[in-house]
């Protein structure tokens, strides 16, 4: 099992404060709080900063600082109307070649996204966590490496949208039964369906977004007070 490095901690750390609205577009994150907060030196926490810059999470302003990126809805149909394509085209090319041992794992995903939703107390985290597995070895298993990179970044920088739209109960188990369609339709090796529905399963997520559009105020506000970071 790989061990996650200083660097990999602290930006998973940073990403899940920006995925759950912790911290918010506009806002400011300091190098010396997030050290702080984490027990570690300042240059892990640049260097972290440094990769969820490169990830479209965090811009960087000259004599400023690091902050949260911000997004318009202009940005969301953007992102959204591209990861739908990428996302497709990887079902696509990798229905030919699938294994069946990949298709089990494919299924315990999504049967693992099933258990999270019908919980009492469904972990959106958990959920996401599950979903991001299910579509990165889809994309693994398309073999395009440019293709895994790219929707990768898409996907992360509209994370925290998806974190918001996923604790609507009624969203969650929708998202859930794409996903069993998704997987049904790659065990018959239907590929032009498969993509059809990973790409309706995108957009849908998309629009169910732009139909909550308190959700888009919440995370699209230009904070510029300094990270305030809880201890709870």
């Amino acid at each position: 099992m790989k061990v996650e490095s200083i660097v990999e901690m602290a930006t998973r750390y940073i990403e899940e404060l920006i995925i759950t609205g912790k911290l918010k577009p506009g806002q400011q994150i300091k190098e010396e709080d997030i050290a702080s907060k984490l027990g570690i030196s300042r240059p892990p926490a640049r260097e972290a900063l440094k990769c969820l810059e490169g990830e479209g999470l965090v811009v960087r302003k000259p004599r400023k600082g690091a902050f949260v990126i911000e997004m318009t809805e202009s940005d969301i149909r953007e992102v959204y109307t591209l990861k739908a394509e990428l996302y497709a085209m990887a079902v696509y090319n990798g229905i030919d070649t699938i294994t069946e041992e990949q298709i089990n794992l494919l299924q315990s995903l999504v049967e693992q996204m099933k258990k999270i939703a019908n919980t009492q107390k469904s972990s959106v985290l958990k959920y996401q966590k599950a979903h991001r597995a299910f579509h990165l070895k889809i994309m693994e298993i398309a073999g395009n490496q440019r293709l895994l990179k790219f929707a990768s970044n898409l996907h992360k920088q509209i994370s925290r949208f998806s974190f918001q739209t996923l604790s609507n109960e009624e969203h969650l188990h929708v998202s859930n039964r794409y996903h069993q369609q998704i997987i049904d339709m790659i065990i018959k090796k239907d590929r032009e369906n498969a993509s059809k529905v990973m790409k309706e399963h995108i957009l849908n997520a998309m629009h169910f977004l732009l139909s909550k559009p308190n959700i888009i105020a919440a995370l699209g506000s230009n904070i510029q007070n300094k990270i305030m970071i809880k201890t709870d």
